[in-house]
C-alpha cells in the first residue's frame, strides 16, 4: 500500500551555498517531495559530515548485565552520547542490529548474534534493550552538557533465512507469506512501543526510532521479504518508517548514460530491479541505507541505478539518508572478503554521492549521516 504523510522526526539535512539545518522537520512518504531545498546557483559543495557514527551487530555478550547492574547495550548507548564530546552538535544515525528473525511458540522476535541457546530474543526483550540503548545515550550525552543533539535509531533484523541462504530452499521459520507478515507487523508496532515510551520520557525532541531489515537477495525470495514489508506499512500507523540497510546482489554495476537498467532484469531468486525498489523505496515506510562495501564503488553503482529504475517506473528519486560501511568490523578481521570490502564511512559518502550524481533524476545534494557497523 503506497500510504502518504509519513512523519521523520528529526531530520537534519544540509542545504547548499547557507549550510541551514532542518531539525523536527515533518515531510512526507518516500514518495512525495524530497525532504530538502536547494538554493541557486550552486557556488560550492557541501563537505561530508565530520565524524560517523557506530552501528553494531547486537551480541548475547552486549544484552548481559555488568557489575554495575546495567547491560552492556547500555554503555554502547553512553559511548554515542559521548561522540559529543567536546560539545556541539552532532547528530547520529544508529542501527542496532539484533540478528535475524525467529519465533518459538508464539514468542516472535530474532535470534542475537553468538546466541547458541536456541531460544528467542522475544519484542518485548528488545523493546527492554532499545530503552537501555536510549537511556545510555542520554547519560553520556548530558554528561558532556549536550543539549542539542539528535539520535535517529533503526532497530534491525533481516530476512534471512539460513537454509535459503545455504540451500536455495526456504525451510523451517520465515518461509511463508503468513509468517513474513506477522513480523512486519509485530516490528511496527515494536516501533510505535517505543516511540510512546521515548515521548514519555520527555526525549522525543532529541530521539527518534525507526524499524530496520537488513534485506539481502541470497538470504530470501522477495515474495517473503515483501510479505513482511507489508506486514510493517500496514500497522506503521502511517507515521514510522524503517531503513532498508542491505544489498542489491546482481543489479547493474555500471553507469549507463544512454541504457537505462531494466526494471525487470532477472537477479537471483525472484528478485528483480523493480522488487529491490519496492522493498527500499516504492513502499512508503522504506528508506535506503545501503551497504556500501565495495572499495570498487560498485555497491554505489548498484543503488544509483536503482533510483534511476525507480524513476522510470514513476516514482520519485530516492532519497538516501546515509551509505552503512563496515569499516570497524573488518579491522583485525580474518573474513578474506574484507580487503575488498572494508571502505571507510567517507569512501562509502563519496562513491554514493558521486554515483547519484551521474545523472540528474537521480542527484542528490548531499547525505546528511555516516554509519559504520560494528562487532562488540
Amino acid at each position: 500500500m503506497n500510504k502518504q504523510n509519513r512523519v521523520l522526526w528529526s531530520i537534519v539535512l544540509m542545504t547548499s551555498l547557507v549550510g541551514v539545518l532542518f531539525s523536527n522537520a515533518t515531510v512526507a512518504s518516500s514518495q512525495d517531495e524530497q525532504p530538502y531545498k536547494t538554493y541557486l546557483p550552486l557556488i560550492f559543495k557541501n563537505p561530508p559530515p565530520s565524524y560517523y557514527s557506530t552501528s553494531w551487530y547486537v551480541t548475547y555478550g552486549m544484552l548481559q548485565t555488568t557489575s554495575t547492574g546495567k547491560r552492556n547495550i547500555y554503555y554502547k548507548g553512553v559511548q554515542a552520547g559521548n561522540l559529543t564530546a567536546p560539545t556541539g552538535r552532532q547528530d547520529q544515525l544508529v542501527i542496532l542490529h539484533f540478528g535475524r528473525p525467529r519465533q518459538v511458540g508464539t514468542q516472535i522476535g530474532t535470534r542475537v548474534y553468538l546466541d547458541s541457546s536456541g531460544e528467542v530474543t522475544s519484542i518485548n526483550d528488545i523493546i527492554i534493550y532499545t530503552k537501555d540503548y536510549i537511556n545510555g545515550y542520554m547519560v553520556g550525552a548530558l554528561a558532556n552538557n549536550d543539549m542539542e543533539s539528535k539520535l535517529e535509531l533503526g532497530v534491525g533484523t533481516s530476512n534471512l533465512n539460513y537454509d535459503y541462504w545455504d540451500k536455495g530452499v526456504c525451510l523451517g521459520y520465515f518461509c511463508s507469506t503468513d509468517e513474513a507478515y506477522a513480523h512486519g507487523k509485530a516490528w511496527a508496532q515494536m516501533v510505535g512501543t517505543l516511540n510512546d515510551w521515548v515521548k514519555a520520557q520527555g526525549f522525543a525532541s532529541r530521539v527518534s526510532v525507526a524499524g530496520a531489515s537488513d534485506i539481502e537477495l541470497t538470504w530470501n525470495s522477495a515474495k517473503i521479504t515483501h510479505a513482511w514489508v507489508d506486514g510493517f506499512d500496514d500497522y506503521d500507523q502511517d507515521k514510522y518508517i524503517y531503513y532498508n540497510f542491505g544489498t542489491c546482489e546482481g543489479c547493474d554495476i555500471g553507469i549507463n548514460l544512454n541504457v537505462p537498467p531494466n526494471p525487470e532484469k532477472d537477479l537471483t531468486g525472484d528478485w528483480t530491479h523493480a522488487k529491490v525498489h519496492y522493498s527500499a523505496w516504492g513502499v512508503s515506510p522504506a528508506w535506503p541505507i545501503p551497504e556500501i562495501y565495495l572499495n570498487n564503488g560498485w555497491n554505489a553503482y548498484q543503488w544509483a541505478n536503482l533510483s534511476k529504475v525507480g524513476v522510470d517506473i514513476g516514482y520519485n528519486r530516492m532519497f538516501f539518508f546515509s551509505a552503512l560501511t563496515q569499516y570497524q568490523a573488518c579491522l583485525g578481521s580474518n573474513d578474506p572478503y574484507c580487503p575488498a570490502t572494508d571502505n571507510t564511512p567517507l569512501e562509502a559518502w563519496n562513491q554514493l554521492l558521486t554515483a547519484l550524481n551521474n545523472r540528474p533524476e537521480t542527484a542528490q545534494n548531499y547525505i546528511p549521516y555516516m554509519t559504520d557497523i560494528d562487532w562488540p
